[in-house]
């Protein structure tokens, strides 16, 4: 094993650990936490076989196989851009509606005191 797969193997155990760390103290979601540990699954296999961008970039026809992982990095920032932008459409909505309800029950309660005085 050459001295850079060593190094790569290491820092994908360490990141490993702090997103098992992050689940165990209920600082990330598990979906996120999904995705994190499978990223760095990813990073530790492709860490101890590096042949395999190799592989995997000539049957897609990149010619320069060593971009074939920025442009994997480039495609999950994209994606979990996309990802996190539903997640706030879908909170904002919820507040909205939130708002609407709480409004509704101010104006009732408003209707209820003037009803009583």
């Amino acid at each position: 094993m050459q001295a850079y797969q060593v190094f790569t193997s290491i820092i994908a155990v360490i990141f490993f650990l702090f997103v098992f760390v992050l689940i165990r103290r209920d600082s990330i979601l598990m979906g996120a936490a999904f995705r994190w540990l499978v990223l760095a699954l990813a990073i530790l296999v492709l860490g101890i076989y590096p042949q395999l961008a190799d592989i995997v970039a000539q049957w897609v026809g990149i010619a320069y196989s060593p971009i074939l992982p920025v442009i994997m990095a480039c495609l999950l920032l994209m994606l979990k851009a996309l990802i996190a932008d539903i997640e706030r459409a879908k909170t904002q909505v919820k507040l909205d509606r939130i708002a609407q309800k709480l409004a509704i029950v101010e104006m009732e309660l408003e209707l209820v005191k003037k009803k009583q005085n």
